[in-house]
């Protein structure tokens, strides 16, 4: 008995040491009916040799002792083992079972530590003499066993490969996406039921053994629900999505003049934006520009937002502009930078921390640059003297922010 401890002892340290984290074991049992039980370890892990190697697998060592059943597994050389290791489950893996009884009577079949496996994988139990399989995730499997059985032949595990999941990116009307699952063959899942993030079936097969296909999905969250007999397991799933929704948002939408608002493009998957804000200026390329209007009236603001993949959207708001009573220098203030403008001179004031990368545009309303500077003091002063009277944009960048805002020099 201290020999048969020493030998698993050692088995299993050496076992261990070899072991990586994709390691997937599943411990076989034995046990009869006055409760004597025997168990034998098998392990699914990259790199593993299916002969018998000393250094990843223990020999079956029989204990002896009266009326308690002994089971094993067989390597693919016909070498019992304890412990038995086989290479990572890129493949359906069979394994063959020896079992020995010293007493006849019944017996029950069960397996543990199944949650390291994959939900996706399914470990079924094979008794080939009554053509009978099993689901060992969620049964057990009750038979009569006779010393004159052979021993070998009769009883096979199988493990059937985790399934894979790809999926397509949904396009600009985002409504193309798709969820290819790619099943082990082995198995036929009794179904497959595809659901949104609302609760709602989207899809919906059965008897399925191969590759499986959902389609037209749009961006979002979604849930397969596989039932196989008794089991059941759900996967979550999500799918990226390039379409775009646009819209608009704004500190004031009734404002008087020159009263600064700060707009802001609300618009997923965009990275270009093109602002029209109804008064003939033209903002391209800004995704939160700040802008005042010198007249009175209603302006419709157009923002039409795009990406690279060719999608887009527009966005409308109305902003009322009503005649201001206060009179003198107006100050256009956003993102803790101030814009100032006196007659023809425009003063910039960070009133903030000046990044490495600094720098002041001024361009006309027809986009040809006026002025263009690097900036090393949280105040600068611009002489627009050459330039004729009328409106200006005023881009700043600093600490990787750009604020631009519309001026007017007279």
């Amino acid at each position: 008995m201290r020999i048969f401890t020493l030998t698993l002892l050692l088995a299993t340290l050496t076992f261990s040491a070899f072991a990586t984290q994709d390691k997937k074991t599943v411990k076989l049992r034995i046990q009869g009916q006055n409760g004597n039980l025997d168990e034998a370890t098998v392990y699914f892990d990259q790199g593993i040799n299916s002969t018998y190697t000393y250094q990843e697998d223990a020999q079956k060592v029989l204990s002896g002792v009266a009326g308690v059943p002994v089971i094993y597994s067989v390597t693919t050389d016909n070498t019992h083992c304890s412990i038995n290791g086989y290479g990572n489950l890129s493949n359906t893996e069979t394994v063959p079972v020896g079992i020995v009884v010293d007493v006849f009577g019944s017996y029950t079949l069960t397996c543990a530590l199944l949650d390291n496996f994959s939900p996706t994988s399914i470990i079924t139990l094979e008794d080939r003499f009554v053509n009978r399989f099993v689901d060992l995730r969620t049964n057990f499997y009750t038979v009569y066993l006779d010393t004159t059985d052979a021993p070998e032949g009769r009883f096979f595990i199988h493990v059937s490969y985790p399934s894979t999941v790809s999926s397509t990116i949904a396009g600009c009307a985002n409504n193309d996406a798709s969820i290819t699952i790619n099943t082990d063959p082995s198995i036929t899942w009794d179904s497959y039921q595809l659901f949104d993030a609302l609760n709602t079936p989207v899809g919906n097969s059965t008897n399925v053994n191969a590759t499986e296909n959902f389609d037209s999905l749009a961006e979002g969250d979604y849930y397969l629900v596989r039932t196989y007999g008794q089991y059941t397991t759900s996967e979550n799933f999500h799918i990226n999505g390039n379409y775009i929704v646009a819209n608009i948002g704004a500190t004031a939408t009734q404002v008087e003049t020159h009263e600064n608002i700060t707009f802001s493009a609300l618009a997923n998957n965009a990275n270009h934006f093109e602002w029209d804000f109804g008064d003939g200026t033209l903002i391209i390329g800004v995704a939160n520009p700040d802008l005042s209007y010198y007249e009175p009236g209603v302006y419709t603001v157009n923002l039409l937002s795009s990406n690279n993949f060719g999608c887009s959207d527009n966005a409308q708001i109305e902003i009322i502009v009503t005649q201001s009573t206060s009179t003198g220098v107006k100050e256009e203030t956003a993102n803790n930078i101030s814009v100032t403008t006196q007659s023809k001179v425009v003063t910039v004031n960070l009133n903030n921390t000046v990044s490495n990368d600094a720098q002041v545009q001024i361009y006309n309303l027809i986009g040809q640059p006026v002025y263009n500077a690097a900036v090393n003091a949280e105040r600068t002063t611009v002489s627009l003297d050459a330039q004729p009277v009328g409106y200006y944009l005023v881009s700043v960048k600093n600490n990787n922010k750009v604020s631009t805002k519309r001026i007017f020099i007279q």
